[in-house]
C-alpha cells in the first residue's frame, strides 16, 4: 500500500521592517537639502529648450537678492572695490614644479573656508583675480549666482545670491577686460553680463526657442565686446554685443552638444570644442566661412567628452572623457603634426546624476599643474601635472564630499572646490 505523502506545510517568513525612501524619492539633493518643486511658478517665457525649463523675460534683468534680502547697493559697492583689480602685471607663480608642489602641500582648510554660497548644487564657479581680495562667483543648478568675499568679516553680507537665470549655470567667468563684468551661460538657452558697476544682467544672447536642442552650454570671451557660445545642437554662434547685427556667425562643429570651447590664449585664430560625439577638434577662425571646413586637428576618444582645455601658453591639451580617462596631449605643432597623448591617467569620471560632471582644469599661469574633482574615499581634490604624475591630494577631515568643481586662484597659491550642495571649499 503507497504511503501516503505528508502535507506541504507553508513556511511564514518573518515581517522585515520597511525600507526607508531613498532620497531621490524624498526629492531631496545627496546631503538631505530638498529640490524645489519642478512645477514652481516662474514669471517667464516659455522655451523649447526643455519641457520643464523655461526663461527668464528678454531683457536687462536688475540685480536684486534671490532670497528676499534687501541688497543695498552700499554692499555691492564693496564688491566692486573687491573687483577693481590691476589686469597688468601680476605676481607669477612661476617657480620650479617641484618648489610649487612644495607650497601646494602647505595649503589646509578651515571650518570659516566653508561656505554655502548658493542653495543646490553646484555648476561652475569662476576666481577673481585680484590679487588683494578674494571674490568667488558660483553658478548653480537653478539659475543662481553666488558672490562670496571670502576674506569679508561682516557675516551674512559677504554673500550676496541673484537669480539671472532658470536652468543650470554651465560656465560662469569674470570677464577679461573689465573687471566688475561677470559672464553666465545657462543650459536655459541664454547667456547674460552682470555688471556691479550698472547693478544690472544685461541679455547678451538668447537661442532661437525654436530650434532643437537649442540649449547653451558653455562661453569664451574673443575681446571686449565678442563672445563665443556653444549649443546642445553641435553649433558655435558668434556674437558682438557692439555691432548693429549682434550674431556674426553660426557654425557647425560637431553634430550633437558642443560641451566646452575655448581660444588658444596665444594663436587667437584657433579655438578648441569638446563634444558628447568622442571628439576633441581645434578650428582655425579665418576658414569657418568655407562651406565644409575641416577642423586642424581631431582628437577622437573612445567615449563622449565633459571638457578639453588649453593650457595658458597654449602647449598642452587637456581632456577629460567618460572613459575614466584624463589624457594630456602635445599640441606644440598641431598643425603639421597630429597630436600626441603624453599622459593618461586612469580616474573615475562616473559622477552620476546627483554630481556635476568632472572637468580637468589648468592652473592659469602653469602649463604643468590642473586640477580635477575626485570621487575617492577619502574625498578630497586631486592635482596632477602635465606628465599624469599625481603632484598632491587635498584633504582635511572637514572635507566629506566630492567636490566635482575645482579651480585655482589666478594669481595666489589657492585652491577652490563646490559640491552639489552649493557649499564652496577654500583651502590656502
Amino acid at each position: 500500500m503507497p504511503q501516503k505523502k505528508s502535507p506541504w506545510k507553508k513556511s511564514y517568513k518573518p515581517v522585515l521592517p520597511s525600507r526607508p525612501k531613498s532620497l531621490r524619492l524624498q526629492h531631496k539633493s545627496p546631503s538631505g537639502d530638498p529640490l524645489p518643486a519642478r512645477n514652481e511658478p516662474v514669471a517667464t517665457a516659455k522655451s523649447a529648450v526643455d519641457a520643464v525649463i523655461s526663461r527668464k523675460p528678454s531683457g536687462p534683468l536688475p540685480m536684486e537678492s534671490a532670497v528676499g534680502n534687501k541688497c543695498e547697493q552700499e554692499i555691492l559697492k564693496k564688491f566692486m572695490e573687491c573687483c577693481k583689480a590691476d589686469f597688468s602685471p601680476q605676481m607669477k607663480l612661476t617657480c620650479e614644479l617641484a618648489d610649487f608642489r612644495r607650497e601646494l602641500c602647505k595649503l589646509t582648510l578651515q571650518a570659516d573656508t566653508i561656505c554655502k554660497v548658493v542653495p543646490h548644487r553646484i555648476c561652475s564657479m569662476a576666481v577673481h583675480p585680484a590679487e588683494n581680495n578674494l571674490l568667488l562667483a558660483v553658478g548653480d543648478k537653478w539659475g543662481n549666482l553666488g558672490l562670496w568675499d571670502v576674506l569679508s568679516d561682516s557675516g551674512h553680507e559677504s554673500i550676496q545670491l541673484f537669480q539671472p537665470h532658470v536652468g543650470p549655470v554651465n560656465c560662469t567667468s569674470f570677464c577679461t577686460y573689465r573687471a566688475t563684468k561677470i559672464y553666465t551661460t545657462s543650459h536655459d538657452g541664454t547667456v547674460r553680463c552682470g555688471d556691479l558697476n550698472k547693478l544690472v544682467f544685461c541679455e547678451v544672447y538668447a537661442s532661437d526657442d525654436k530650434l532643437l536642442r537649442n540649449h547653451t552650454t558653455w562661453h569664451c570671451q574673443m575681446g571686449e565686446s565678442s563672445i563665443m557660445i556653444a549649443h546642445g545642437n553641435g553649433k558655435l554662434a558668434f556674437v558682438d554685443s557692439r555691432a548693429k547685427k549682434q550674431l556674426q556667425g553660426w557654425y557647425t562643429c560637431h553634430e550633437r552638444s558642443v560641451r566646452t570651447v575655448q581660444v588658444h590664449p596665444l594663436k587667437q585664430q584657433y579655438f578648441i570644442t569638446s563634444s558628447a560625439l568622442c571628439e576633441v577638434k581645434v578650428w582655425d577662425q579665418r576658414y569657418l566661412n568655407k562651406k565644409s571646413p575641416d577642423p586642424v586637428c581631431n582628437l577622437v576618444h573612445p567615449k563622449g567628452l565633459t571638457s578639453a582645455f588649453f593650457s595658458p601658453a597654449g602647449k598642452y591639451v587637456v581632456t577629460t572623457c567618460n572613459d575614466d580617462r584624463l589624457r594630456v596631449y602635445d599640441v606644440t605643432n598641431m598643425i603639421t603634426t597630429r597630436p600626441n597623448v603624453i599622459a593618461g591617467i586612469k580616474h573615475n569620471t562616473h559622477t552620476g546624476q546627483w554630481l556635476t560632471t568632472f572637468k580637468a582644469t589648468w592652473h592659469p599661469q602653469r602649463d604643468d599643474v590642473f586640477v580635477v574633482g575626485s570621487m575617492e574615499q577619502p574625498r578630497g581634490i586631486l592635482l596632477y601635472s602635465c606628465k599624469g604624475e599625481r603632484l598632491h591630494k587635498l584633504m582635511d577631515e572637514n572635507l566629506a564630499s566630492v567636490c566635482s568643481v575645482c579651480a585655482f586662484h589666478p594669481t595666489q597659491e589657492i585652491v577652490f572646490g563646490g559640491n552639489s550642495s552649493g557649499r564652496v571649499h577654500v583651502f590656502m
